[in-house]
């Protein structure tokens, strides 16, 4: 019987590019490194990033990330792995190429973790109006082709952008855009267990009448209330 596995997802850290700049009145450094901090006590197998690590992009932001990541969790005896994905405010190439310095990056692709099979997607719409999100034919196809690759591993599909609604309505607008496309090509495989995604800045949980479950991940920075 294979054990659990603990993935931690952190999302949303907007992170600038010096470490002492406010947004918001939030400063983003200090508050991903504290949320770091707490992830390490648990002793994660992987830590999952959902976008928008970076308000605008900036390598020294990423450069940042990876500091605090080699700082919080520190001392395994492997590398951690970190699965990444970039939001509306992130540059991907960048983004990129800073996390190659970590031992154990995966970003954009499809990760075997035994029983299960972890997805990551790009859901960013370039040149969006309002940071709103869209599923590309490509990441449509990679994803089809992913899940036939393992039919029998239990999924886990990541992405920046929500799929469903939230129930807010200026965040609703920004939404992936093609979603019945999304749930249409997940809802023909039944390993598909969970859909994960950071954008909308608080807590959010659902199920469909199926038994998928879509998760919502709260930033490290500045949070949305739901009116629930």
């Amino acid at each position: 019987m294979s054990r659990p596995i603990l993935l931690a997802q952190v999302t949303d850290s907007h992170l600038l590019a010096q470490t002492t700049a406010q947004l918001r009145g939030c400063n983003p450094w200090q508050s991903v490194k504290t949320v770091l901090q707490q992830v390490a006590q648990y002793k994660p197998d992987g830590l999952m990033l959902t976008g928008d690590l970076a308000e605008q992009g900036e390598a020294e932001a990423y450069g940042h990330l990876v500091d605090a990541i080699a700082s919080a969790l520190t001392g395994q005896v492997t590398p951690l792995p970190i699965y990444w994905l970039p939001g509306n405010h992130d540059h991907l190439d960048t983004l990129r190429q800073t996390f190659q310095t970590l031992p154990a990056s995966h970003g954009l692709t499809s990760i075997d973790l035994g029983v299960w099979q972890l997805i990551l997607l790009d859901s960013v719409l370039p040149q969006s109006k309002f940071g709103e999100g869209y599923l590309a034919t490509e990441q449509l196809h990679k994803l089809r082709f992913w899940l036939k690759k393992h039919p029998v591993k239990s999924t886990l599909i990541a992405l920046h952008h929500h799929s469903v609604p939230v129930g807010i309505d200026w965040v609703d607008q920004m939404q992936v855009q093609n979603a019945y496309e999304f749930h249409a090509l997940i809802n023909q495989f039944s390993n598909v267990r969970l859909v994960v995604f950071g954008h909308i800045h608080h807590e959010f949980r659902q199920q469909s009448a199926k038994g998928l479950s879509f998760y919502g991940c709260p930033s490290t920075c500045l949070q949305v209330t739901s009116p629930k």
